[in-house]
């Protein structure tokens, strides 16, 4: 059995602390049904209910390798790397890449894989798409699937940025990532709250009916919810609501041993065994059986919704 060296995976404690809940949930399920979870909270009036989560990682490229494949979430990771750079694959694009020392990734299609070149020292945080779109102060819409360096994005300050996160002692690193976020996100209002409210709905609880009928629960028409989530998020309405069906899947995949595939892929809405394993393999980068079968793999998690 496979564990990740958690004792080598640093939580911001200040967002432990803050707000007493969890607002997110990454799992890591191992093949025999153990599992190791990971869980943040938040701190902050803002950040409590805009980033899902905040993490480093130190260590040895043996203690603080990420083993396993995370599967594809419609959620940005933003990663900074103090230390060496990792090796990167997509499972459906095989081949590995040097990934940039500060990039962002909007992964949407393909799992993926991580290997460490030499010592690690790394922090991150994943938001939406929609905070990262405000963050980058850009569309997304040509960035999903591939890591892009942060300062192809915002110039030389993601430059400053790694200086002030390398200098900074490690028990501030977190706090310099925080400051961040909070002056890039200068601005955000109610708009914005809307959307967030209508992307996360529209991923963790619309897994069935069309994009017409879900848009007439939610209050916006289907042009207007296109609209939004295509300037805010950079995706369609039936591209969140099927990653969220798929993140279903996933976490019944391996959370539900007994459940046969046909009832999963009911679960989430589909009525064809058939259009089901197209549908996640598409997604994913595996089939339902082999994502099942798989030593370790991470998954976002659905949570409580703000």
């Amino acid at each position: 059995m496979m564990r990740i060296p958690l004792s080598r995976l640093r939580l911001d404690p200040d967002l432990l602390e803050s707000l007493g809940l969890v607002r997110a949930r990454m799992a890591l399920n191992t093949e025999d049904g153990a599992a190791a979870t990971m869980q943040w909270s938040d701190g902050g009036p803002l950040l409590a209910s805009v980033v899902r989560s905040m993490w480093s990682l130190v260590g040895s490229a043996e203690e603080a390798a990420l083993p396993g494949i995370i599967a594809p979430d419609t959620h940005v990771e933003f990663v900074f790397h103090l230390g060496e750079q990792w090796l990167a694959q997509r499972i459906s694009h095989p081949g590995w890449a040097m990934q940039p020392a500060a990039f962002v990734y909007a992964a949407s299609r393909g799992g993926l894989q991580f290997q460490p070149t030499g010592p690690v020292c790394l922090l991150a945080f994943r938001v939406s798409p929609v905070v990262a779109t405000r963050i980058l102060r850009q569309s997304l819409a040509d960035l999903w699937d591939v890591p892009v360096a942060l300062d192809a994005l915002i110039g030389t300050e993601a430059s400053n940025l790694i200086a002030s996160l390398r200098s900074s002692p490690d028990e501030e690193r977190f706090a310099v990532l925080r400051q961040w976020i909070v002056k890039r996100l200068r601005g955000w209002g109610a708009d914005d709250w809307n959307s967030q409210r209508l992307f996360n709905t529209l991923l963790w609880r619309s897994r069935s009916g069309s994009i017409a009928r879900v848009s007439r629960t939610l209050g916006p028409s289907q042009r207007s919810l296109r609209r939004i989530l295509g300037e805010r998020a950079g995706l369609s309405p039936k591209a969140v609501q099927l990653s969220g069906r798929m993140l279903g899947a996933c976490a019944l995949l391996r959370e539900a041993p007994s459940l046969e595939i046909t009832e999963i892929a009911s679960r989430v809405g589909f009525y064809d065994h058939a259009a089901f394993t197209h549908a996640f393999t598409s997604r994913i980068g595996l089939t339902p059986t082999q994502f099942r079968a798989e030593p370790i793999v991470l998954y976002e998690r659905e949570h409580a919704l703000p």
